[in-house]
């Protein structure tokens, strides 16, 4: 019965985490640029969606003969890549330590957006941290709980303009999927942006 078991989770395991590769752009801490293929798991029930975990504490790339390196996440500065379903997306560096790719969402003058993946039972989570360039601070929130209003609105409190503008996004701050929630902080801060650089 044990055998059965253990058998039937690893069987599990496979089918949930799927690996498969991508194409990516490696950016070093020596400023080599490497043009390479890295092994990505991804989910068993749409196999688009690209676990992030499985690259952004350990890159493992493989070569034309199926060799495997590991590349340190302390010796990458940026790596970027074109997700499963086309988009092209940004990992960099900027962890406390500099062991964690942290995803960049938005980076413009006046304000940072990104975003920190994490492993949990058959899945991952992620927290978002927003950055503020011009009065130097930040704010963090979880990431699929909807827009943070009250907190976006401490964050852009010098900027009355903008509490008016958080009020407008979807009154209950939910979204049904990732991308909505993704273009409606990236209009946000766009918006933030613009009232900073007309003044």
């Amino acid at each position: 019965m044990k055998k059965f078991f253990s058998l039937f989770l690893v069987f599990a395991i496979s089918i949930v985490f799927g690996q498969k590769t991508l194409d990516a752009k490696i950016l070093t801490t020596d400023n080599d640029s490497l043009t390479v293929k890295i092994r990505v798991r991804t989910n068993a029930f749409d196999p688009n969606l690209l676990y992030v975990t499985s690259f952004n504490t350990k890159v493992t790339t493989v070569e034309e003969n199926g060799k495997k390196v590991k590349i340190e996440i302390p010796k990458i500065k940026e790596l970027s890549l074109v997700d499963f379903n086309g988009k092209k997306r940004f990992f960099i560096n900027k962890s406390d330590d500099h062991k964690v790719l942290l995803e960049r969402m938005y980076d413009n003058d006046n304000v940072e957006w990104f975003r920190n993946y994490s492993s949990t039972m058959g899945g991952e989570n992620a927290n978002d941290f927003l950055f503020n360039k011009k009065t130097n601070k930040g704010v963090g929130f979880i990431y699929f709980t909807g827009l943070p209003k009250k907190r976006l609105k401490e964050f852009f409190a010098d900027e009355p303009e903008m509490l008016k503008i958080v009020d407008e996004i979807r009154k209950d701050g939910g979204f049904s999927n990732t991308s909505d929630y993704d273009d409606a902080m990236i209009g946000i801060l766009e918006s933030f942006d613009k009232i900073k650089n007309n003044k």
